[in-house]
């Protein structure tokens, strides 16, 4: 006889619990919302330098509309947790990171080209 959980039934309960696993990660990701259905966060103000020339105010539902996945942001440039991926300053967007990932003057979102850093006002108001 063979040990619980070995030979051909212990195969099949695993097929079987794989297959079961499988049918409801299937089903909790048709049912789940995708970021066009989510509500994105409220807007908040980013932390304000002495040196900065107005307070910014960082807008998910501004930015989904324009890219349409949490993803294009989150987990490639920016982490989930705010405060997370470090300091906002302009010596780090000026280095790619952060805003400054897309914010260059070149790079496209939404069917036209995203502002550049140098574009104060777009993003500095006061």
């Amino acid at each position: 006889m063979s040990p619980r959980g070995t030979g051909v039934a212990g195969r099949r309960a695993g097929v079987a619990g794989r297959a079961g696993a499988a049918a409801v990660a299937l089903a909790l990701l048709a049912g789940s919302a995708t970021a066009a259905e989510m509500t994105p966060p409220k807007d908040f103000a980013i932390p304000r330098a002495e040196s900065s020339p107005g307070g910014v105010t960082f807008s998910h539902a501004r930015h989904m509309a324009r890219v349409g996945r949490c993803s294009a942001c989150h987990m490639r440039d920016v982490k989930m947790k705010r405060g997370a991926s470090g300091p906002m300053t302009m010596a780090a967007l000026e280095q790619g990171r952060l805003c400054g990932a897309c914010h260059d003057g070149k790079t496209s979102a939404g069917g036209s080209v995203v502002f550049s850093l140098d574009q104060c006002d777009a993003c500095h108001k006061d």
